[in-house]
């Protein structure tokens, strides 16, 4: 038996539960699986998966059916082409199982509270590049974690959140402090239960891999607070964590917002039902119809709504500065941003989100200025280095974009974003073939699968291809992908005077 996130395959019946749920692969994809788990970490050529799924006289169109066997496998993993959590594509090679693979002695079955396909709701953390979009998207990065270390902190957890000294995440938000300790002076009948001591454990468990802000991060949180709601169905501070780092993990991993909304919006309306009155819900919630329904007015309801219930809750000032921020309202923004990082002065991302509500509102010396500043406290922390990069291609000053742009490269590695921003740098500084060879990358890789239309939109507009952007755009619209940015984003200057793009924001209720 192994285990990957949370799914569980046994390498002799080719069987892989979810949860202790059967997943239904079929025959190819199951074949590929365990060719793929046979060796993690290593790449599988086409050429042996051909072999192994296809008898050698059997005639077949291979690269088509192999294609449609690998899609069907990430479907199954709820896993993403380009922005891979477990199959990753190697272009003109093969392919690699990049999530941490752990060997367990324990048959999944034996922990299965049923076998049907509906036992247990689906809250299977799964998904597509920790990079920052709008500053959050993130190439994908592999969270190797020893168990025995997990184990011997989880004590320190309460400890740690408790004071409010909490590890300050690589990019979009953060969990405060006063969430966890807020729930301790809450009066409840679980609050002295052992069901509730453990799954406050998971739950904090749980916020540390969230406040890693990567994909294998969000992937784990998940797990945790899934494991925290089963342990304890009315813990709802469990459920605003589901909800989050589901919302989260479309912007992060560039994925449509149909690929997580049902999961993210089922565990904020649970989180509400059990505590009306929980400033932590109310802000999953204000994300949720920010992120997906790009209805302003409900999400701005609810973001003042939570803080009049927690006027110290850190994240829900923080979101709602940025919200503010999309709407172009930067003063607002400023102010409440402000608000954020007196309540928590130590944490990167508020002070990172202060540095794009600077970009986004054209104060390029001061962005620059804010960014490096948290830059100098962590060099790799990729909210404040998404930003600085198009900050600096705003002013000109293309050679220490594509510093930091390297910066990223060694920290991720080649992928859709880093091929993305340089495209855009060197598009930006009139270095057009050096653009084109980054274009032509992208290209590459959306004919092995499909390529978030972001990665896109930004090449061609670093490249002044206009007619290209606008169907990129066009395209994030129908998949529903994170667009939030469009309103405020310069990159997009080139496009506004044009009715198309004044339309665009009309659909987004952001005219």
């Amino acid at each position: 038996m192994v285990r990957f996130g949370p799914f569980e395959t046994d390498l002799h019946t080719a069987e892989t539960r979810k949860y202790g749920i059967r997943v239904k692969l079929g025959g190819q994809p199951t074949a590929i699986l365990m060719a793929l788990l046979e060796r993690p970490g290593e790449v599988v050529s086409r050429d042996e998966l051909r072999a192994r799924l296809w008898a050698q006289n059997t005639f077949v169109e291979f690269e088509n059916g192999l294609n449609s066997a690998i899609k069907k496998l990430r479907s199954a993993l709820g896993d993403s082409a380009d922005a891979p959590l477990y199959v990753e594509t190697v272009p003109r090679l093969g392919y690699r199982f990049i999530a941490p693979v752990q060997a367990i002695s324990c048959p999944a079955a034996d922990r299965s509270p049923a076998d049907s396909e509906s036992a247990v709701p689906d809250h299977g953390a799964s998904a597509p590049p920790a990079r920052e979009q709008a500053g959050r998207r993130g190439w994908p990065s592999v969270l190797w974690i020893p168990i025995g270390l997990i184990a011997a902190c989880g004590c320190a957890y309460f400890a740690w959140f408790s004071i409010g000294i909490h590890r300050h995440p690589p990019t979009t938000a953060h969990a405060d402090s006063g969430a966890v300790t807020a729930n301790f002076a809450r009066a409840s009948p679980n609050a002295v239960s052992p069901r509730f001591a453990e799954a406050q454990d998971l739950y904090l468990k749980g916020m540390y891999f969230w406040n890693e802000r990567n994909v294998a991060g969000f992937q784990q949180a998940i797990e945790y607070f899934h494991q925290a709601t089963v342990t304890d169905p009315n813990y709802a501070l469990a459920y605003s964590g589901l909800a989050n780092s589901y919302t989260l993990l479309t912007a992060y991993s560039s994925s449509p917002g149909t690929l997580y909304r049902p999961q993210a919006r089922a565990a904020a309306a649970r989180a509400l039902e059990l505590d009306p009155n929980s400033a932590e819900a109310h802000t999953a919630m204000a994300l949720i119809v920010e992120n997906y329904d790009w209805d302003w007015k409900k999400a701005e309801r609810e973001y003042r709504h939570a803080i009049e219930l927690n006027a110290n809750y850190a994240t829900a000032h923080e979101w709602y500065a940025e919200l503010l921020m999309w709407q172009g309202r930067f003063g607002e923004a400023l102010r409440e941003s402000a608000k954020a990082q007196q309540l928590d002065p130590l944490s990167l991302i508020v002070a990172a989100d202060r540095g794009a509500i600077f970009y986004y509102s054209r104060h390029y010396d001061d962005a620059i200025e804010q960014l490096q500043s948290v830059l100098r406290r962590d060099p790799n922390f990729d909210r404040a280095l998404g930003i600085i990069i198009y900050a600096y291609v705003q002013q000109g000053m293309f050679s220490k974009a594509l510093a930091e742009a390297d910066v990223v490269g060694r920290i991720y590695g080649d992928g859709p974003w880093y091929w993305s921003t340089l495209a855009y740098v060197y598009g930006r500084a009139g270095q057009a073939e050096r653009a084109r060879r980054e274009l032509v990358k992208l290209k590459n890789l959306s004919q092995h699968g499909q390529l978030s239309p972001d990665f896109m939109i930004c090449a061609h507009l670093g490249m002044g291809e206009k007619e290209e952007a606008f169907a990129d755009l066009e395209s994030a619209y129908d998949e529903h992908y994170n667009l939030t940015n469009l309103k405020v984003e310069p990159a997009f200057d080139p496009l506004r005077n044009d009715p198309r793009f004044q339309d665009l924001l009309r659909r987004l209720n952001l005219d």
